[in-house]
């Protein structure tokens, strides 16, 4: 984080000396110069596939007869290229994963046909925990009561997983304060059951699942704990988009090796005598995509559809074609476009998701074309990519076609979704609708940031998003940090409304002089009365969301000196706007009962309820530090 911030906050409390050696490595490691990497000697992985249902009667899908087992462990994988033999693992890298495989295998479910899920944890004294420091100081899981210790915690590992976009309950939501110990032998105070219930009412759309453990998201994220979740709907899915084994899944990642080939992960504290460990983001000099540095992707002259996935902790991306080649875009985190959008870039922030089709067919066999970064980190106003190391993702390699292309142009499809349009939400905005207004701050140390909040409140703040079910919502979101942040909401996906510029340094004089003693305190929530009205400090015209945002969201880029205008329903994508099936505030459409107290029997679903959803960051740096916030429906 760099440039303006809110302000800068001293405690005596705080004045410890940062040569106490509290903020050490626990390993020595020396790292790895990534530009001596051999680039694009490796074939692109493609993780192992589950079916997440069974055929029936008449070809009919079906529910599996039990719960899918995923579990998740320590083991060596060869992340690094080929030709990497260096270390005691001869170029093996440590890590984990889920079914022993980073990232996991790729879950395949059908729309309407509900999939269990067991999810165990087997990192029974992993190496791992040695090289990725858990910060006692920050506010998370604890297993063992040791919170604000300075010393790297030693103890058994939690994780929890959370299905990033999914509609589900949130006793199966994964949510940070459900974590468990190897074993369920240490449970959070929001866990429920080992058996995890998604219904797959969404549209078909790719999402992915991961780690999201109170306070170590960034570590075990980094670790390897992510994979694709497909949800499919053969009866909407528009014809002629190429399938099988032309339709891939690109995760890409950034990381850091050390000279023995072994993850590294900064924990060196900015701010020592504070959070000894923790880092406000990270940024590795090596790009991974499905869990190989730098591979290759060999394509045939024709068309392919990529599932991209940022998995980064808090890089963006921002994504072209060496030649300069026009891709399309045909869907968001939440499903389809109405229509594909010609793009020469893509930008994608942390946890965003982006459905596209690349044309090879008038490519000459042989001809190499690097798919490339330029986005600077921290973004957008950070340092330039390295374009030796990170401004490079993947090389694709045309190869010979094997069979006719009987794929479509996208760009001459007028219409994705000719029977099932997006319920476009900003059509049924009234002046009654709900206006949240809301902030995004960044609480300052001697050296750098202390903590990143939302709407100036900690994670454990009495909740105060307290939406009714069925309700629409404005959410008008100010970015008072120097950074954009990509916002994700839990259970629901949501639409940009528009953006609008505003007078940043103007605004905060005014807002820190709103608390008591004309001076921002921090963790606070916001000056008495509520945060100022933003209305004065903005900028003439409203900016539109970019063609590519014109989808269902569940992670969305808020930039800075900027006012984000989002539409937030609770409830299902699908449900209609008017008529006597719509969606109205008190009248919960969900295959489950969102608003009920944890431990209660939910008498549509039967299963046990959960503790409620979550808002948060998706740089995951700052979602472990306080940047999440209860997110709780009521009836």
């Amino acid at each position: 984080m760099s440039g303006r911030t809110i302000t800068t906050l001293m405690l005596a409390l705080f004045g410890l000396s940062a040569a106490t050696g509290l903020a050490s490595v626990q390993v020595p490691q020396t790292p790895l110069d990534s530009s001596t990497l051999t680039k694009y000697l490796d074939p692109l992985p493609v993780p192992s596939v589950i079916e997440g249902f069974g055929i029936g009667k008449g070809g009919r899908p079906v529910s599996l007869p039990k719960p899918l087992t995923i579990t998740m462990s320590e083991f060596a994988q060869q992340v690094l290229p080929s030709d990497f033999a260096a270390g005691p693992l001869a170029g093996l890298t440590t890590v984990w994963g889920y079914n022993n495989s980073y990232p996991g295998p790729t879950v395949v479910a059908r729309r309407g046909v509900p999939l269990q899920v067991r999810y165990l944890n087997n990192l029974m004294n992993p190496s791992l925990q040695k090289l990725l420091t858990v910060d006692q100081t920050l506010h998370w899981a604890d297993p063992l009561l040791q919170m604000g210790s300075f010393q790297p915690y030693a103890g058994p590992v939690p994780t929890v997983t959370h299905l990033h976009g999914g509609e589900v309950e949130s006793a199966s939501d994964g949510g940070p304060d459900a974590w468990f110990t190897p074993g369920f032998g240490l449970r959070g105070p929001g866990w429920v059951s080992p058996v995890y219930n998604y219904p797959n009412g969404q549209e078909a759309t790719s999402m992915f699942y991961h780690d999201h453990t109170l306070g170590a998201t960034r570590l075990n994220l980094y670790a390897g704990l992510a994979g694709f979740y497909f949800v499919t709907d053969p009866a909407n899915e528009p014809r002629g988009l190429p399938s099988g084994k032309y339709e891939i899944g690109l995760a890409i990642q950034d990381r850091m090796f050390d000279t023995n080939g072994q993850l590294m992960f900064p924990d060196a504290g900015v701010n020592p005598a504070i959070h000894p460990f923790w880092t406000p983001e990270f940024f590795g000099d090596t790009i991974v995509v499905n869990g190989k540095v730098w591979p290759r992707v060999d394509v045939e002259q024709r068309r392919y559809r990529f599932h991209v996935l940022n998995g980064s902790n808090a890089r963006f991306y921002n994504l072209s074609l060496e030649n300069g080649a026009t891709f399309y875009q045909v869907g968001t985190d939440g499903g389809l476009l109405d229509r594909p959008v010609a793009l020469t870039s893509l930008l994608v922030a942390p946890g965003e998701r982006a459905d596209i089709i690349i044309d090879f067919g008038g490519l000459a066999v042989g001809t190499k074309i690097l798919l490339k970064n330029d986005a600077n980190a921290p973004f957008p106003n950070g340092d330039p990519v390295d374009p030796n190391t990170t401004a490079q993702i993947v090389q694709f390699n045309v190869v010979s076609l094997v069979g006719a292309d009987t794929t479509v142009d996208p760009g001459t499809l007028p219409n994705l979704r000719p029977f099932n349009p997006i319920v476009r939400l900003e059509q049924g905005l009234t002046p009654q609708t709900p206006v949240r207004r809301l902030t995004l701050n960044e609480n300052m140390g001697p050296n750098g940031p202390i903590e990143v909040l939302l709407n100036n409140s900690s994670w454990s703040a009495p909740a105060t998003e307290l939406p009714r079910v069925g309700s629409t919502e404005v959410w008008e979101i100010t970015n008072m940090t120097a950074d954009s942040h990509p916002i994700h909401l839990h259970l629901v996906q949501y639409q940009i409304l528009n953006r609008q510029g505003y007078d940043d340094v103007a605004y905060m004089g005014v807002y820190n002089a709103a608390f008591p003693g004309g001076v921002y305190i921090p963790k606070a929530g916001p000056p008495p009365g509520g945060n100022p009205d933003v209305t004065p400090f903005l900028s003439p015209g409203l900016i539109a969301p970019d063609a590519n945002e014109l989808g269902w969201k569940d992670t969305i880029r808020m930039n800075p000196r900027e006012v984000t205008r989002v539409l937030v329903r609770y409830a299902p994508q699908d449900a209609p706007l008017f008529g006597k099936k719509a969606a109205r505030p008190g009248l919960n459409l969900f295959p489950f009962t969102p608003y009920l107290p944890k431990g209660s029997i939910d008498p549509l679903s039967g299963f046990l309820t959960g503790p409620g959803y979550v808002w948060h960051c998706h740089i995951v740096d700052h979602e472990d530090n306080e940047m999440m916030r209860p997110l709780l429906i009521q009836p």
